[in-house]
């Protein structure tokens, strides 16, 4: 898996996988010209637009196309939002099935020691893509840019009943750390949420890794 760059998307990176090499499918940084697709990514996958939330569903997709927008445009050090594209016709046109975010960890104003910590989230893939290794290859594209960064580590969270995004973070070789407990969780109104890490300290970056990686 290397980088180069991608037609049609200036100053864009693409990770193309050679083991897909029949497949459609590559990861790249995501533009601004993506932003539409992936706040729609985004809302159906989190929010889906089912009872209720199909009158919310404009409002909350707004939302997040501007925080994403936001997001883009800060151009902050160790912060890359990835997307996961159908390569169309031409080489310009493409369709997009799934995204991830990769940036240094946050933590809460109480927390006094904060370790430098790489985190994933927002991992969101549309529903007629799933289940075809989209995420898997989301996952590899992010531990990539974390050994071209310099992480040896990666984290994300998850929730203890979420079975299937478990799963597919096990097979991936991420293990708990530790659970968090709130009082909604003892109640049993809420799961607990999981930290969970990842260890890059073993494996090697792929050869033809580009280290001048846009980061933005």
């Amino acid at each position: 898996m290397g980088f180069h760059h991608g037609s049609g998307h200036r100053g864009v990176l693409v990770l193309s996988f050679p083991s897909l090499s029949q497949s459609p499918y590559k990861v790249r940084v995501a533009a601004a010209q993506d932003l539409h697709q992936l706040a729609d990514i985004l809302t159906r996958s989190f929010y889906p637009p089912t009872s209720w939330r199909q009158w919310a569903f404009p409002f909350l997709r707004f939302s997040i196309y501007e925080d994403l927008k936001q997001r883009l445009n800060a151009a902050t050090a160790h912060h890359a939002c990835l997307a996961a594209v159908i390569i169309g016709p031409t080489t310009t046109s493409e369709w997009l099935v799934g995204t991830v975010e990769v940036a240094p960890r946050r933590y809460p104003l109480w927390v006094n020691r904060q370790p430098r910590q790489l985190y994933l989230s927002n991992l969101a893939v549309r529903e007629n893509a799933r289940r075809q290794g989209v995420a898997r290859h989301l996952l590899a594209a992010c531990e990539e840019t974390a050994h071209t960064w310099g992480f040896r580590e990666l984290y994300l969270h998850v929730m203890e009943d979420n079975v299937s995004a478990r799963r597919l973070y096990r097979q991936a070789g991420y293990q708990i750390q530790y659970a968090e407990t709130t009082l909604l969780s003892l109640l049993g109104a809420r799961p607990r949420r999981l930290l969970l890490r990842k260890s890059l300290a073993s494996e090697k970056s792929s050869p033809g890794l580009d280290n001048g990686c846009d980061s933005g």
